[in-house]
């Protein structure tokens, strides 16, 4: 049965809280906590690795001013730091990239972007500032 791209963009908001928490848990210890933020940080100043596979099965990859996290399933999320403390980021072609790693691969970047923006409307996802595309992040769980 084919999923809807709201429904996408729904588990995907989902998954991205819950493997950046369990990633951010898990390597508190080795960069004084924080987040992804802080550990983003931490790999640019080589006080950590850049890629790591993680008890839980899961592999965080820093890159630039992001990072990718798989899970032992193989859901895939990947986030950029946005302008404001603790905010992450994307698009549609990373949420794309999501929908791909859980088995929805018939759901198009068109549909996810227009999902995006319906969700914004409601409040579910914000725009976030971007220069070359629409980026969204997720409101932090005790703004939704």
């Amino acid at each position: 049965m084919r999923v809807d791209a709201r429904e996408v963009v729904l588990r995907f908001v989902r998954d991205t809280e819950r493997l950046t928490g369990a990633v951010s848990a898990a390597t508190a210890h080795d960069i004084g906590g924080g987040g992804i933020g802080a550990l983003v940080r931490a790999v640019n100043r080589r006080l950590v690795p850049r890629g790591a596979e993680l008890p839980g099965g899961l592999r965080y990859d820093v890159h630039g001013i992001g990072c990718r996290i798989t899970d032992r399933n193989g859901t895939l999320v990947d986030v950029d730091l946005g302008p404001e403390p603790r905010m992450l980021i994307f698009d549609a072609w990373r949420v794309r990239r999501f929908a791909e790693s859980i088995g929805e691969e018939s759901v198009t970047e068109l549909e996810l972007s227009a999902a995006l923006e319906a969700l914004a409307g409601e409040g579910v996802v914000m725009a976030a500032p971007g220069k070359y595309c629409v980026w969204y992040a997720a409101p932090p769980p005790s703004e939704r």
